[in-house]
């Protein structure tokens, strides 16, 4: 029986999964738009509360990017109660972690959080679907914290630009934008394009197919 016993726990193991909460992600993304863009501030549209803390006040002149995508995923895993066994000091060093601002994140920002804390993985240029987080640099080495909306391709097909939703300049805030990938200084680096899914866990119910009688 000790062996029926391990394999039901791996069995048990097995039937849980990721969902991805990209629907969600969208919805909360489209209740913001405009505001003008600033680079100051915390970016936030609206103050981030959590336990009666406050960790990111609402920025008053205007978002940008960092800002805004923080606040979806934050809205998020509130709407869902993800943030378990989470301490506000911890939080506060996932909102540094996010805006690039640790020396361990500031490449993949959004994508190390995840990882790091197992909310969810990098997922694949093929994989990608609106809802997505992104992490992307220019060949000039600016960078942008967006939210995945789709890709353009050109006339046979391929990936020539990312369509997302951010705060920037070009929208006076936050609104949604193309950018083309390619060589240009101004263009977005194809290897520097960071895609990460947050993933719900979820058991799955189903016979267990070791069990054998009533114990």
């Amino acid at each position: 029986m000790k062996i029926l016993s391990a394999l039901s726990f791996f069995w048990l193991v097995g039937n849980y999964f990721g969902q991805d909460l990209n629907e969600f992600i969208l919805k909360e993304s489209y209740k913001h738009e405009g505001g003008s863009y600033v680079l100051s501030s915390t970016g936030c549209p609206t103050d981030l509360v959590f336990n009666k803390d406050t960790i990111l006040k609402k920025s008053k002149a205007g978002t940008y990017c960092s800002g805004f995508t923080f606040t979806v995923f934050f809205q998020t895993m509130l709407e869902h109660d993800l943030f378990q066994d989470i301490s506000t000091t911890e939080l506060k060093k996932l909102q540094k972690e996010w805006y690039g601002i640790s020396k361990e994140s500031v490449e993949t920002q959004c994508l190390y959080v995840f990882e790091k804390r197992k909310w969810g993985k990098q997922i694949s240029f093929d994989d990608a679907k609106p809802g997505d987080f992104v992490q992307f640099w220019r060949n000039n080495k600016s960078g942008h914290s967006v939210i995945f909306l789709d890709w353009e391709r050109d006339s046979i097909g391929n990936i020539a630009g990312l369509k997302y939703r951010s705060s920037q300049t070009k929208t006076d805030g936050i609104g949604d934008r193309v950018e083309v990938i390619g060589a240009g200084s101004k263009e977005l680096n194809r290897k520097r394009i960071y895609i990460a899914r947050l993933e719900k866990a979820i058991a799955v119910k189903s016979d267990n197919p070791f069990q054998i009688g009533n114990n």
